[in-house]
């Protein structure tokens, strides 16, 4: 997998510009919801959808762990 850099800034208001390849690659369209999660120095961005909740509640039930679907606490 090729990785695609591109360049943008925080605004004032805490706002990040996602480029317009960068959105098309992952059909992500005006009022979709992500989620933000920090990795040490990192944020990692994904699309918000009920079907990877609960595939992800899912696996962590058969795991024997306890499910809670929103805010992630891990």
């Amino acid at each position: 997998m090729t990785a695609e850099v591109k360049l943008t800034k925080v605004s004032t208001k805490g706002q990040v510009v996602i480029p317009k390849s960068a959105r098309a690659k992952l059909n992500w369209q005006p009022g979709d919801h992500v989620t933000v999660e920090v990795r040490g120095n990192a944020v990692v961005l994904r699309k918000l959808s009920l079907d990877a909740i609960l595939r992800e509640a899912e696996e962590e039930w058969q795991r024997g762990k306890t499910v809670t679907l929103w805010p992630k606490n891990e």
